[in-house]
């Protein structure tokens, strides 16, 4: 009897001792940093170039150059607050994104390697929804319309 209650004592020491180097081991992991990255501000920021693209987008050398400089303010440690009011600041408001260039820009960005017979297909299919969408109120209504002369 004296020799179980021992054990039971050990057995509790030993998931007392695994149980702490456990809450030890959690003190000191690696927690996820959340850092800003090039990517989230270029988002804000329009592209310097004659492309509509958004400058997030934008693969050409004066969007990287313009990239390399958000870089460097990063590991500055400024806002993205203050790297977007730096451009808009320096560049005027050509460097202020709008949402219809946010539009144009990811629509140019999709579209830009189109040739003719993508455009044809395109605007085929954007022709035939829309006709689609007409004859569909246009049945509709007309069944509306037929019940309410009947009665």
């Amino acid at each position: 009897m004296i020799r179980q209650t021992a054990n039971c004592k050990l057995q509790i020491a030993k998931y007392f001792l695994v149980l702490l180097f456990t809450a030890y081991c959690l003190l000191f992991l690696p927690v996820p940093a959340f850092t800003l990255t090039i990517q989230e501000v270029a988002a804000d920021i329009a592209c310097p170039c004659e492309c509509p693209l958004v400058l997030e987008d934008c693969n050409m050398s004066c969007g990287l150059d313009w990239k390399d400089q958000i870089g460097q303010m990063i590991s500055q440690g400024k806002t993205k607050e203050e790297i977007v009011k730096y451009f808009i600041d320096k560049y005027g408001d050509d460097a202020r994104i709008t949402p219809v260039q946010r539009i144009r820009g990811k629509f140019f960005k999709y579209t830009r390697a189109f040739d003719t017979l993508d455009w044809v297909i395109f605007w085929a299919v954007i022709g035939v929804w829309v006709v689609g969408l007409f004859i569909g109120a246009y049945l509709i209504s007309r069944r509306f319309w037929i019940k309410k002369e009947a009665v």
